[in-house]
C-alpha cells in the first residue's frame, strides 16, 4: 500500500498503470492510464485502450502531464492517492485521485 509521495514516484514508472477514481474534470473519472514517462518533476500518461484519443496524443504523443507537486498536497488512503491544489484538502481543491495497479 502506498503511504507517501516517495513510494508513489517509485510505483509510477514507465509502463505502470493506474485508474482515475476522481478528477476535477468528471469526464476523466474511470479512465485507465499507463505511464509513458516519469521523472522528478512529474509524469506523462496515456489511455492504452484509446491510442487516437486527445489524452494519448497530447504533448507530442507522451500523453497527459501531471506535476508531482508537493508532498503536503497529497493524501494516501486505502490504496487511493489524491492530489489537491494546495494544502487545503477539500473537494473544491481536488486535482486527481488515482489507484495504482
Amino acid at each position: 500500500m502506498i503511504a507517501n509521495l516517495s513510494q508513489l514516484k517509485k510505483k509510477l514508472t514507465e509502463g505502470a498503470e493506474f485508474d482515475v477514481v476522481a478528477h476535477c474534470r468528471p469526464e476523466v473519472v474511470g479512465e485507465r492510464r499507463r505511464v509513458n514517462y516519469a521523472n522528478t518533476v512529474g509524469f506523462y500518461s496515456a489511455i492504452p485502450s484509446e491510442p487516437d484519443s486527445k489524452t494519448t496524443k497530447a504533448n507530442g504523443g507522451k500523453g497527459s502531464f501531471l506535476d508531482w507537486g508537493k508532498a503536503a498536497f497529497w493524501e494516501f488512503n486505502d490504496g487511493v492517492c489524491t492530489l489537491y491544489n494546495g494544502i487545503n484538502k477539500n473537494p473544491e481543491n481536488l486535482v486527481i485521485a488515482i489507484k495504482p495497479l
